[in-house]
């Protein structure tokens, strides 16, 4: 795309009013499943440091340049669906869909949620968590929103997340938990380690 003096319009500096506005078609995309929500921070994050509008353009080259007419949701999707783990659990991780409405019960064991590389069936989803003598890891991708509430007796959970990294327009991760003598853990997943950096003596 060229400018009306020749000039080619991706070489021209963004403005705020322009990452705003490619934040918010990166937030309708990831809540059609377009993107992951580790894809999603990534990019969003990108976008607010972008200097030029071809950056900004980069960021939604493989995206479609308009909302597509989806099908409405499935009645089933407005049904919680529960997982059960008892004296073991599962991982449920990579790149899997999260149901709007989940639970994940856990006695004496418990299971692991990763949401960095699932997609969303919309920009919320609700989580709960029941655990009786055990509890569960849910990771969620810094730049997320995160919403916990929880009833315990005799447990606790343990909640790692950095509200002041929480992106504008982020999905909303709600998350219920309900513990006795057992917990969960809420968390961010661990940076990746610079191994060169640290193996020549760098600061971090």
């Amino acid at each position: 795309m060229s400018s009306t003096d020749g000039s080619d319009d991706r070489s021209l500096r963004a403005s705020d009013a322009e990452r705003a506005e490619t934040a918010q078609r990166l937030t309708e995309a990831v809540g059609a499943g377009r993107l992951t929500l580790a894809e999603f921070t990534d990019r969003v994050d990108a976008a607010y440091q972008a200097v030029t509008r071809g950056e900004l353009a980069e960021l939604e080259a493989d995206l479609p340049a308009a909302p597509s007419n989806l099908p409405a949701e499935p009645a089933d999707e407005t049904k919680r669906q529960w997982k059960i783990a008892i004296m073991g659990g599962s991982d449920y991780e990579g790149r899997w869909r999260v149901p709007r409405k989940s639970g994940y019960f856990a006695l004496m064991g418990g299971s692991t949620i990763d949401l960095r590389d699932a997609t969303l069936p919309g920009q919320e989803i609700e989580i709960v968590l029941v655990s009786i003598m055990g509890g569960s890891d849910v990771i969620v991708p810094r730049g997320v929103r995160v919403v916990v509430d929880s009833t315990d007796f005799m447990g606790g959970n343990s909640v790692k997340v950095d509200e002041d990294a929480e992106m504008p327009n982020a999905p909303v991760v709600r998350i219920r938990t309900y513990s006795f003598m057992g917990g969960n853990d809420i968390k961010h997943p661990k940076p990746k380690k610079n191994w060169l950096a640290h193996w020549r003596g760098d600061p971090q």
